[in-house]
């Protein structure tokens, strides 16, 4: 190897620095082991989750009736298709006027944030105090004290609501609101934070429509994915003969079963069975009762005796009454 080679494969100090700068950026390889899921990500686990999907709309139905009784206006609420994507990703989308509302939720352990959208307030403080859906003639920069009140409103029923709806399935525990009316707070997220997008669509008076965001981080939802799978609809094991004792009950009496009655019982030696052949008699006593067999079962104890023509026994008691 020659010394120019040599020379040229050695990195000067700017390269060597700028390699630890790299290293040390957000994301870049920190030597733990991450999965990737190669079966299709979020929305192929969304896909299995129908009972969340299921709450969510039971979530927007309650919602419905009630802001159109704090608003006095017809409002419809619905749950529109769920998306994701990163905290830098989603903050980019943000509109300009916006009211932010985020709180620390259990047993997600992270927040969850509401995003609405200053359209929305600017109209729902018209209805409020009675001025209709006409837009005010400036829209300022940002979402006005009243709206801002008018945000605070929305989002605590739409926390409470929310509490209401999912707590059969999957209680949940709300801390205190933050509420700002700007991005910054969501802006201190790890840009790489997966979020579920899920919008509500409102429609007031069916003449306008805004979309309501709820973002919950990913991983939160997924650590919990089985109480938003379908139930299971097998029976426990312990329970299984609850469920077809009715069919076994229907079928037991026309089970055959061989059943036989002893007369008697001798003692003999080997000599006397040695000595037995086809017509030999062997006279017995008439029994007092008899004892009726399955197997080796005792079933019924009972006198010996005719009836109809026939040889009969009639039971005089059954084994449980046997001492």
């Amino acid at each position: 190897m020659s010394d120019d080679t040599a020379k040229d494969e050695v990195l000067t100090s700017e390269e060597i620095e700028a390699l630890v700068e790299r290293a040390i950026e957000p994301g870049f390889d920190d030597g733990e082991f991450r999965a990737h899921d190669f079966s299709g990500g979020p929305s192929l686990s969304m896909s299995k989750w129908t009972e969340l999907r299921l709450l969510l709309d039971n979530h927007a139905e309650a919602l419905k009736g009630v802001l159109t009784s704090e608003y006095g206006v017809q409002i419809t609420v619905d749950v529109k298709t769920i998306e994701f994507g990163s905290a830098d990703e989603l903050l980019m989308e943000f509109p300009e006027r916006l009211c932010l509302v985020s709180t620390p939720t259990e047993p997600f352990d992270a927040e969850v944030h509401l995003l609405l959208p200053g359209e929305l307030l600017t109209t729902l403080v018209n209805h409020y105090f009675g001025g209709g859906s006409l837009p005010a003639p400036t829209m300022p920069s940002r979402v006005t004290p009243s709206e801002q009140r008018i945000g605070e409103r929305v989002s605590k029923t739409f926390f409470r609501t929310m509490l209401e709806v999912w707590s059969d399935r999957f209680p949940l525990t709300f801390g205190d609101l933050f509420i700002d009316i700007t991005p910054d707070r969501f802006s201190m997220l790890p840009k790489s934070l997966g979020l579920a997008v899920i919008p509500f669509e409102v429609s007031i008076n069916d003449s306008e429509s805004h979309l309501v965001r709820l973002l919950i981080p990913f991983d939160a939802l997924e650590a919990h994915e089985e109480s938003f799978m379908p139930l299971t609809t097998a029976e426990p094991r312990t329970s299984s003969f609850s469920v077809w004792e009715p069919e076994i009950r229907a079928v037991l009496p026309e089970v055959s079963v061989e059943v036989r009655g002893e007369l008697c019982e001798l003692k003999a030696t080997l000599r006397t069975l040695l000595q037995m052949q086809v017509g030999t008699t062997i006279p017995i006593s008439e029994p007092s009762e008899i004892e009726l067999f399955s197997e080796a079962d005792l079933i019924a104890v009972g006198r010996y005796g005719a009836f109809d023509g026939f040889k009969a026994m009639q039971f005089t008691r059954f084994r449980e009454d046997k001492s």
